[in-house]
């Protein structure tokens, strides 16, 4: 079997718009790797002729047709295909040079970018046959996935310390530091969320005073995604403001219109760190407009991020007395973007209050106000995974 269609199979799929249902000759090779099955990247593109980029600094790629696209990423199972999530049962590798694509993932881009497309295997390749029009057994099979989208078990949660090593965040009086105390938030927010959901994996993307570039937090979090699990990501933060009179704690999603000028300056303090990254890494994580565009999340994720933050914020509500809630907020954080999961960033007080950063500094505060996002965070589980139709 030729590792590519014949230059007429592909004009026939260019033509099939006029012609009858036709199935093909030849097909495109499934590969057993690791013990599972992948489409070869090269040969899906010729049989389809998708449009195609690859970064090979991000080990990113986007395929698009007209007005479809889809994006992946080595070493990742999610694909963001036409605004929903799909999650495979494997994660897209490298092989002699070659990048494989799952085999369910191939075949639901294919069905995806192709309306009326069938596809069906023989032995060790697959083949299509191609109609004109979508059919109703395809219609179906894109609404149950879109459906589907985003409503997996949720199974693991990652737990990100803001800021670290050369990178110390926000500064108060006295030499306290922002990365210090989201460290130390973090490690009791472990202990509490596993003493609620024992069944639950949690990963915290540093245990150590050490400094992670924001991309690299995203992906830690997105690698974790597979077939039938989902996962929460929280990124722990302290605030700071001119004003020392400012108290409280905020809870925010991602979105590129702030809720207000506050809440766009917070962003803008968070976001300074990229200036301590590599400039090779920065320009290839946030200046490609592309994969920026591809990758921001869908409305559905978005829609869990912001019941995440709110169901937060009524924890910490429920445990942190001392200070004010200051709401549920939204604005364009660069460390959220990309998670393709319910995603926040939770500010726990402000380092720029006399009173509140020396509760900051003490134990007992600290651990109340993880035992409050732990709090939350159990609870927006419990609903969601009530909310989980079984199909």
């Amino acid at each position: 079997m030729k590792a590519r269609l014949r230059p007429c199979l592909i004009l026939a799929l260019i033509l099939s718009s006029s012609l009858p249902a036709f199935t093909s000759s030849e097909g495109v090779s499934i590969i057993r790797a690791g013990g599972s099955e992948y489409i070869p990247l090269d040969e899906m593109i010729s049989f389809s002729l998708f449009e195609h980029s690859f970064d090979m600094i991000s080990q990113k790629g986007k395929l698009y047709r007209k007005d479809h696209y889809a994006v992946y990423g080595v070493g990742l199972s999610a694909f963001l295909v036409d605004g929903g999530l799909f999650k495979s049962s494997g994660a897209v590798c490298r092989k002699a040079g070659r990048v494989l694509i799952p085999l369910d993932a191939g075949e639901f881009i294919l069905k995806s970018f192709l309306p009326g497309i069938r596809l069906k295997r023989d032995g060790a390749a697959l083949y299509a046959e191609y109609r004109p029009e979508e059919d109703e057994g395809v219609r179906e099979e894109r609404e149950r996935m879109a459906r589907k989208t985003g409503k997996d078990r949720i199974s693991f949660i990652v737990i990100d310390p803001g800021h670290g090593g050369k990178d110390p965040g926000a500064v108060g009086k006295g030499g306290l530091e922002e990365k210090e105390i989201t460290l130390k938030v973090a490690r009791y927010l472990e202990k509490m969320i596993k003493s609620r959901l024992s069944d639950i994996h949690i990963l915290v993307t540093r245990s150590d005073d050490r400094f992670i570039e924001l991309s690299r937090r995203t992906e830690i979090a997105n690698r974790l995604l597979k077939k039938n699990e989902n996962g929460i990501f929280l990124s722990i933060h302290v605030n700071s403001s001119l004003s020392s009179r400012i108290s409280g704690y905020e809870t925010f999603f991602l979105s590129q219109n702030p809720t207000n000028e506050d809440a766009r300056n917070t962003a803008a303090l968070e976001n300074n760190v990229i200036i301590l990254e590599e400039k090779s890494k920065r320009k290839k994580s946030l200046d490609d407009v592309d994969y920026i565009e591809a990758m921001m999340i869908t409305t559905q994720i978005q829609k869990e991020s912001s019941a995440l933050a709110g169901s937060i914020q009524n924890g910490l509500a429920k445990k942190n007395t001392k200070f004010a809630s200051r709401g549920v907020k939204k604005a364009d954080f660069f460390v959220l973007r990309g998670v393709l999961m319910p995603a926040v960033l939770i500010e726990v007080g402000y380092i720029s209050n006399k009173k509140e950063a020396r509760y900051l500094q003490k134990e007992n505060h600290r651990e109340t106000i993880a035992d409050g996002i732990a709090e939350g965070v159990a609870m927006f589980i419990k609903k969601y995974n009530s909310l989980i139709k079984v199909n």
